[in-house]
C-alpha cells in the first residue's frame, strides 16, 4: 500500500481513533451486570476498575508528551491502537484463566494505557492539519460520541441474539478495529505542532500561566461532568429503573451519546461562527439543572431524560475547552495537549468514582452519588464566567487602543 497524501486521511483516521477511546473507556461499564452476575463483583468492585482505568490513563497522559517527542506522533499512535487491542482480547481470556477480577484488571490496564495514549495525541495530530478550518476537534471528538453509540448498539443487538454469558466473544469483535486502524496510519501524513507552529513555550512556561490554569479546570469538571453519568446510567437504569439489558441501554448509554455526539457534530461543522467563551457557562449550568433533576425527581423517565440531556450539554465542554485553549495560547504545544488531557483525565477518575463510592454508602443509593458529583457542574459554571469575564478585560484595551488610533 502506497503511503497516502491527502490530510483527510489522516482526520479520518484520527476520528476513528477517538471512537476506539469510546471502546476503551465505554465497553467494560456496559458489561458490569456481565460481570456482576458471573463473577460475583461487588459494586464497590465495578467500581474500583473505573478508578482504575482512568488512573492508569493519568499516568499515560503525564507520560506521552515525553513519549511522543521521542518516538514521534506516528509511532505513539500504533503503539496506543496496539494496546486497545491487547487488552481488549485479554479481557475476554484471562478471567477465565486466573483469578476472574485480577484477569479484569489486567486487561483494563493495558486498554487504559493505549486509551490514555490515544487521548493525548490525536488532538495534536488534528491541529497540526495545515490549513483547517474552526471546530476540527469538536468534530474529532464527536466521533468518541458515535464511537460510543455504536457500542451501545452492537451491544444490544449481540445480547438479542447471543446469551450474556457469551460477552467475551463481543469483546474479540471490538479488538479487530484499533488493528486496522492502526494498519491505515502506518499510510497517512502526519505533522507534528513544532512543524506547524514553531517551538513550544514548555511545561513551565504553562504552569505560569494563569489562563491555562483556568483551562485546567475546566477541563477537569467537563471529564468529571461528563463520565460521571456516562459510566453509571447502564447501570442506573437496569438495576436502579428494573428495566432489561436492552431496554436499559437503549434509554440510557445511547441516548446520553446520541445527544452528545450531535452537539459536537454540530459544534465541528460550524464552531466557527460560534463564540465559544459565551456558550461554555450555558453548558455547565444546563448540566447543573440536568443534575438536579436525575437527583431530585421521582419519576424514572423524567431521570432518564435529565441523563439524555446532560449528554447534549456536557457535548461542547470538552472540545470547546481545547479549543479555547489551543486558540489563546497557541505555542502551547504537545506539552499542553498532554497536561489537559492530564487534567480531564482526573475529572474522569473523580466524577464516576465519586458517585460509586458515596453511591455504596449512601441511602440514597446512585442518586446520592450523582448529588455529590454535581459540584463539579457548579465550578464549571464558575470556572467559565471567569474565563468569559477575563476575555472581556483583555478585550477592553485592545479597544481602546483602535478608537485613540481612529481619532
Amino acid at each position: 500500500m502506497k503511503r497516502l497524501k491527502n490530510y483527510k486521511h489522516t482526520f479520518n483516521s484520527c476520528c476513528v481513533a477517538s471512537a476506539i477511546q469510546a471502546i476503551e473507556i465505554n465497553l467494560p461499564p456496559l458489561l458490569f451486570v456481565c460481570f456482576q452476575d458471573e463473577f460475583s463483583i461487588s459494586l464497590t468492585g465495578l467500581t474500583a476498575l473505573i478508578t482504575l482505568t482512568f488512573i492508569v490513563q493519568l499516568l499515560m497522559d503525564a507520560l506521552s508528551a515525553k513519549i511522543m517527542d521521542k518516538i514521534g506522533y506516528r509511532t505513539t499512535m500504533i503503539i496506543s491502537h496496539a494496546f486497545v487491542a491487547m487488552g481488549a482480547t485479554l479481557m475476554g481470556i484471562l478471567p477465565y484463566l486466573i483469578s476472574p477480577y485480577t484477569g479484569l484488571i489486567i486487561a483494563i490496564i493495558i486498554m487504559a494505557m493505549g486509551g490514555g495514549m490515544l487521548e493525548v495525541i490525536t488532538s495534536p495530530i488534528v491541529e497540526a492539519i495545515p490549513n483547517q478550518k474552526g471546530g476540527k476537534l469538536s468534530l474529532l471528538h464527536s466521533f468518541y460520541s458515535f464511537g460510543y453509540l455504536s457500542i451501545v448498539l452492537v451491544t444490544v443487538l449481540y445480547f438479542t441474539v447471543f446469551d450474556r454469558t457469551q460477552w467475551r466473544f463481543l469483546m474479540f469483535c471490538f479488538a479487530i478495529i484499533p488493528i486496522i486502524n492502526a494498519i491505515f496510519f502506518c499510510f497517512v501524513p502526519c505533522s507534528s505542532l513544532n512543524e506547524q507552529r514553531g517551538e513550544s513555550i514548555g511545561l513551565k512556561g504553562l504552569i505560569k500561566n494563569k489562563m491555562f490554569l483556568l483551562f485546567l479546570i475546566l477541563i477537569l469538571c467537563a471529564g468529571a461532568m461528563e463520565q460521571a453519568i456516562s459510566q453509571w446510567v447502564s447501570y442506573f437504569a437496569e438495576k436502579g429503573l428494573n428495566l432489561n439489558k436492552a431496554m436499559g441501554d437503549l434509554v440510557g448509554p445511547f441516548s446520553f451519546a446520541l445527544l452528545m455526539g450531535l452537539g459536537r457534530l454540530f459544534y465541528g461543522l460550524f464552531g466557527y461562527k460560534i463564540h465559544i467563551k459565551r456558550i461554555l457557562p450555558i453548558a455547565g449550568a444546563g448540566c447543573l439543572i440536568c443534575y438536579i433533576i436525575a437527583v431530585a425527581s421521582n419519576s424514572p423517565l423524567l431521570c432518564l431524560i435529565a441523563c439524555a440531556l446532560c449528554g447534549l450539554c456536557v457535548s461542547i465542554t470538552w472540545p470547546g475547552t481545547l479549543d479555547a485553549a489551543s486558540k489563546n495560547i497557541p505555542q502551547g504545544g504537545t506539552a499542553m495537549f498532554a497536561l489537559l488531557a492530564l487534567g480531564g483525565d482526573i475529572g474522569c477518575t473523580l466524577g464516576p468514582s465519586i458517585v460509586g463510592y458515596v453511591s455504596d454508602v449512601s441511602a440514597f443509593g446512585l442518586k446520592g452519588g450523582i448529588a455529590t458529583a454535581s459540584v463539579f457542574a457548579l465550578i464549571f459554571v464558575i470556572a467559565s464566567f471567569v474565563l468569559l469575564k477575563k476575555d472581556a478585560s483583555e478585550k477592553l484595551p485592545m479597544l481602546n487602543e483602535i478608537n485613540n488610533y481612529q481619532k
